[in-house]
């Protein structure tokens, strides 16, 4: 498989998130990103790979990580799944991870004030 698009960065989670960046840009999936998923976190790529693009379309929240920049979109189901997106310096968004955070810590981000809701009802 190349690199294919499983979603956009769309101009709600621009404006939530405070982005430099244009709406419609593509979030790309590749190979190394695709192993470096399965390598470093199997049971949730087991789990939810085949939704990444699904709850890139439509995640009930966005946080952006401070330390590099990553973009955190994240999807309660019977987990709370996030699937981490990072922009290259050439503008590319790369979808680049994919895991699962456990209720204390999907907490202690909503508590910070850390997570915007995005959920479509808005």
């Amino acid at each position: 498989m190349s690199t294919r698009q499983v979603g956009i960065i769309d101009e709600k989670t621009i404006k939530l998130l405070g982005l430099d960046i244009a709406p419609g840009t593509p979030i790309l999936l590749g190979n190394s990103n695709i192993l470096h998923m399965k390598e470093s976190h199997p049971k949730a790529f087991e789990k939810y790979f085949t939704l990444i693009e699904d709850i890139l379309k439509a995640p009930d929240y966005v946080n952006r990580n401070p330390k590099d920049n990553s973009i955190k979109y994240i999807k309660t189901m019977a987990d709370h799944i996030v699937i981490g997106v990072r922009v290259s310096t050439k503008g590319n968004a790369f979808a680049r991870t994919i895991f699962t955070i456990e209720e204390w810590k999907f907490k202690q981000y909503a508590d910070g004030g850390y997570l915007k809701e995005h959920s479509k009802k808005t």
